[in-house]
C-alpha cells in the first residue's frame, strides 16, 4: 500500500513538477501570474494529436510539437507581454491579459477539436512495465524520468551557463540587470522559448497518459502553480519538491476519502500555505535559485 502510494505520488508529482518548474522559471524573469502557461502545455498535446492523425513518426511529431509550443510561448511574449511592459503595464494588467489570451485559446481548441477527451493513441508508450510488485504504464515512467531530467538540466543551466547566470541576475534585480547592460527582454524571450519546450513535453505526456480536453490547461496551471508556491516560488528546487508534496497530500487524501476530494485538498493546502507560510517550504538562499 505504501509503495503504491509513493509511486503514484512520483507519477502525479512529476507531472505537476514540470509545470511548476516552468511557472517558476517564467516568474523569475517576468513576475506575474501567467495564465497562458496552461495553454502552452495543452497546445503541445493537441499539436501532437493532430500530427499523429497524419501518420507521422513519433519522433517527428514530438519535435514539431515542442517547436510549436516553444514558438507559441515566444510569440506571446513578443506580441503581447513585451509591448505591454514597455507601456508600463502592471503585473495585474498582464495577468488579466494572459487570462484573455487563455480564454481565446480554450475557445479555439474547443471549436477545432471538440469538447470530448482525445488521446494520443495506443502506441508503445501505452505498454505496461512490470516492476515486481505492480505494473506501471511506460508513459508514466517517462513522466517521472522527464521531470527529473528537466530538474537536473535546469539546475545545471541556471548555475553553470552564461545565460543561466543572466536569468538569475534578472531574477535578483531586473532594474540592476538593466543598468549593467543586460538585455532583459531578450532574456525573458529566451526563458519563454525554454518554458515552451518544457510545457510542450508535459502536454504530450499528459495526452498519452490521461488524454486531452480544452479545459485541461487550467488544471495543469492550477496544480503547477500551487506546487511552486507551497514549495517556495523563489527557488527552482522548491517548485519541484513542492509539486511532489502536493501530489503526496492529494494521494493520501484520495486513499483516505475518495478521488473527488483531490482538487479540494489541493485548494485547502494552497490557502493554508498562503495564510501560514507564504514563502513556502523552501526559502531562497543567497546567490541560489
Amino acid at each position: 500500500m505504501l509503495l503504491h502510494l509513493l509511486i503514484n505520488t512520483l507519477i502525479v508529482g512529476s507531472g505537476y513538477a514540470l509545470v511548476a518548474m516552468a511557472f517558476r522559471l517564467m516568474n523569475s524573469v517576468s513576475p506575474f501570474f501567467n495564465m497562458t502557461i496552461g495553454a502552452i502545455a495543452v497546445l503541445g498535446g493537441y499539436i501532437a494529436y493532430a500530427l499523429l492523425g497524419f501518420g507521422l513518426p513519433l519522433y517527428l511529431v514530438v519535435i514539431i510539437s515542442l517547436l510549436a509550443s516553444s514558438l507559441f510561448s515566444g510569440l506571446l511574449e513578443i506580441g503581447i507581454y513585451t509591448p505591454m511592459r514597455k507601456h508600463g503595464a502592471s503585473p495585474m494588467v498582464l495577468m488579466v491579459a494572459s487570462l484573455g489570451v487563455y480564454t481565446i485559446f480554450e475557445s479555439v481548441i474547443h471549436l477545432i477539436f471538440g469538447s470530448q477527451y482525445q488521446t494520443l493513441g495506443s502506441i508503445s508508450t501505452s505498454h505496461m512495465l512490470n516492476i515486481g510488485f505492480m505494473e506501471i504504464p511506460l508513459v508514466q515512467l517517462l513522466i517521472i524520468i522527464t521531470s527529473f531530467v528537466v530538474w537536473i538540466f535546469l539546475n545545471y543551466y541556471l548555475h553553470h551557463t552564461f545565460m543561466g547566470k543572466k536569468i538569475r541576475a534578472v531574477n535578483d534585480s531586473a532594474t540592476l540587470a538593466d543598468i549593467i547592460g543586460l538585455k532583459n527582454n531578450q532574456i525573458i524571450l529566451t526563458v519563454a522559448f525554454l518554458t515552451g519546450i518544457i510545457l510542450g513535453l508535459d502536454g504530450i505526456l499528459v495526452g498519452y497518459d490521461t488524454g486531452l480536453e480544452p479545459t485541461l490547461g487550467f488544471n495543469l496551471l492550477f496544480k503547477g502553480m500551487i506546487g511552486a508556491i507551497i514549495g517556495g516560488i523563489a527557488t527552482l528546487n522548491g517548485a519541484f519538491f513542492g509539486a511532489m508534496f502536493l501530489a503526496l497530500a492529494e494521494n493520501v487524501g484520495v486513499a483516505l476519502f475518495a478521488s473527488e476530494w483531490r482538487d479540494l485538498i489541493a485548494f485547502v493546502i494552497f490557502i493554508a500555505f498562503l495564510s501560514l507560510r507564504p514563502q513556502g517550504i523552501f526559502q531562497k538562499k543567497e546567490n541560489n535559485q
